[in-house]
C-alpha cells in the first residue's frame, strides 16, 4: 500500500484569480454607483486600524465588505478572525456580500443595508 501526499496548498491558476479580481472590482464599481444613487454616504476604502473596508460609514459604524473568490478558501476566511473581534469591539456592524451577490441581487443588498440603517439610526443607549 502506498501513502499519498495531500497538498496543504493547492495553487489556485492566475487566469482565476484575475478573473475574481475583475469581477470584485466591478461589483464595487456597481455598489458604489447605487449606494451613490439611493443617497447613501458611504466612503470607499476605508482604513480602520490596520483593516481595510470596502465601504464604511463612520456615523452609523457601518462597514461593508465585497467578498470575492478568494475568500472562498479556508485560510484567508480565517485571516478575517482577529478582524472581526477587533472590528466587533469597536461597536462597528460588518455587512458582508460575495461580489455575486452585488451583481446578481442587488435589490437584496440594499435591503439588509436599509434594515441595518434602520438599527443604527433607531438605537439609544439609556445610562
Amino acid at each position: 500500500m502506498s501513502s499519498q501526499i495531500i497538498p496543504l496548498y493547492k495553487k489556485v491558476p492566475e487566469k482565476v484569480i484575475k478573473h475574481s479580481l475583475n469581477n470584485t472590482i466591478t461589483s464595487i464599481d456597481v455598489l458604489t454607483t447605487k449606494l451613490k444613487e439611493k443617497g447613501y454616504h458611504f466612503l470607499r476604502n476605508q482604513h480602520i486600524n490596520r483593516y481595510l473596508f470596502n465601504f464604511y460609514c463612520p456615523n452609523l459604524k457601518i462597514a461593508i465588505e465585497i467578498d470575492g473568490y478568494a475568500h472562498e478558501f479556508k485560510d484567508i476566511h480565517n485571516l478575517d478572525a482577529p478582524k472581526k473581534l477587533y472590528i466587533s469591539s469597536l461597536g462597528i456592524t460588518v455587512l458582508r456580500f460575495t461580489d455575486y451577490q452585488v451583481l446578481v441581487d442587488i435589490d437584496e443588498i440594499f435591503r439588509a443595508i436599509k434594515n441595518q440603517v434602520q438599527r443604527a439610526t433607531t438605537s439609544s443607549y439609556v445610562v
